[in-house]
């Protein structure tokens, strides 16, 4: 009965039967929200990092990619002169 009157008044016992003014559904399924927020924001942190090598490598390879142009261009350049 008094249980039934502090839940009326917003009050509530926790797993501790401390008083709390937060149902303790609502506060399990935020600490639970909470959980899977650390967890997505983590996985998000892993997805750069991945992201990040592979923009590093495919820079490094547009980088060898322009140098093997020039010397072709060269090449071809030395080739046109010699002609």
């Amino acid at each position: 009965m008094a249980k039934d009157s502090l839940s009326e008044a917003g009050l509530h016992f926790d797993e501790l039967n401390k008083l709390r003014i937060l149902d303790p559904d609502v506060s399990q399924q935020t600490t639970e929200l909470k959980e899977e927020c650390r967890e997505f924001v983590d996985k998000i942190g892993e997805f750069q990092k991945i992201v990040g090598g592979l923009i590093g490598i495919v820079d490094q390879l547009a980088k060898e990619t322009e140098n093997e142009k020039m010397k072709i261009g060269s090449k071809s350049k030395m080739f046109s002169i010699l002609q």
